[in-house]
């Protein structure tokens, strides 16, 4: 595969060069690191492309076999951004605290986000009118306590079978599960991060709004639009 370098100027259009502080590198992340400006780390975005068309392909083979994707992003400048690329590809996904136990321990989330759902209909359907008016306002507020948690993972009927999170740094509790799990992890990180720890990285700024933004759309859009994305 050749570089596409209308895509190069595109990322460093959008700071996808950015890491932190050299101070923070993470050692092994260095193979991601082309050179050093004013103490800052600048990832090599050639490294970036050929890695973020792998983990395209990688998402696109997921969703050919009918295979569950759950996005995560706790951070918030990456919450928006995830929720739309998983209701684009209607996937699951996380925006708020991960729920601990929620890969190591799915079947007995799994009831709770059942239970959220049940409880939700019953809401929207009127069937709690039988209740006392305490008794709808405790079901109400109890909704939207559990609505924080499992709103986004209604979908998720079973294990996911990849897992794309933004910042793994920031979403450890949600490495460190899929990793008990045995679940393939794609990730948006930066030189912070170990980048042993999961499967398919993609080295670029993993806070900046706009290098956030650009790397969700470009995914979108490929999977969208190219049905015919193969392999790496």
């Amino acid at each position: 595969m050749e570089i596409d370098q209308k895509k190069i100027q595109e990322m460093i259009q959008n700071g996808l060069q950015y890491g932190h502080r050299r101070s923070k590198t993470h050692p092994k992340a260095a193979p991601f690191i082309l050179s050093t400006k004013n103490n800052i780390e600048i990832i090599n975005l050639e490294t970036t492309f050929f890695k973020l068309q792998e983990a395209i392909a990688v998402i696109k083979n997921t969703l050919d076999q009918k295979g569950l994707i759950l996005f995560v992003a706790a951070f918030p400048t990456s919450k928006d951004f995830i929720q739309d690329i998983a209701r684009s590809l209607n996937q699951p996904y996380v925006l708020n605290r991960w729920t601990g136990g929620l890969l190591t321990n799915f079947k007995a989330i799994n009831e709770r986000i059942k239970y959220y759902s049940d409880l939700k209909q019953q809401i929207e359907t009127g069937e709690l009118s039988k209740y006392t008016k305490k008794e709808q306002l405790d079901k109400e507020k109890e909704l939207e306590k559990l609505k924080i948690k499992f709103e986004g993972l209604t979908s998720l009927t079973r294990k996911p079978d990849l897992i794309f999170i933004v910042d793994p740094g920031y979403n450890k509790t949600a490495v460190l599960e899929a990793k008990k799990s045995k679940i393939p992890i794609i990730a948006i990180l930066d030189n912070d991060d170990d980048p042993t720890l999961i499967d398919y990285p993609i080295p670029a700024n993993d806070s900046s709004l706009s290098s956030i933004s650009w790397i969700i759309n470009e995914i979108k859009s490929q999977i969208l639009t190219n049905p015919t994305i193969s392999q790496v």
